[in-house]
């Protein structure tokens, strides 16, 4: 059953978007932005509850992108999830120092990105 939970997918690559919406929609509400700029048009009307972001982007990388939302309170309760192929422990903390929730790197497990949004599902639900 397809819940009303929203995940916005932001990544320059089309291939992952598709791997990520393959697996995904069936289970959310899911939208998906090829850049920063197009993400941070989109998150006003989207409301997304799960923000899956890449870092590496031309233009506004992920982590202005994640910097510009914590800025704003209106999306206070926005869960972002970064993703990349930036596998150190500095590219990690520098995620978290700019609002981060949790950090995946590339290549990533789908099984274990959908396992993350059912878990910030359920908190939002109040179930964990």
């Amino acid at each position: 059953m397809k819940s009303d939970f929203k995940v916005l997918i932001v990544d320059d690559d089309a291939m992952n978007i598709d791997i990520l919406r393959d697996d995904l929609e069936e289970k959310y509400l899911v939208a998906s932005a090829e850049s920063g700029e197009e993400a941070l048009e989109l998150i006003p009307d989207f409301k997304p509850d799960v923000l899956l972001l890449d870092i590496m982007m031309t233009g506004i990388d992920g982590y202005e992108v994640c910097r510009r939302i914590r800025a704003d309170k209106h999306f206070d309760e926005m869960k972002i999830i970064l993703i990349s192929g930036r596998a150190m422990d500095n590219e990690r903390q520098k995620g978290f120092e700019v609002g981060a929730d949790d950090y995946i790197t590339k290549p990533f497990d789908v099984d274990s990105v959908d396992e993350k949004i059912q878990n910030l599902q359920n908190l939002k639900a109040g179930l964990a």
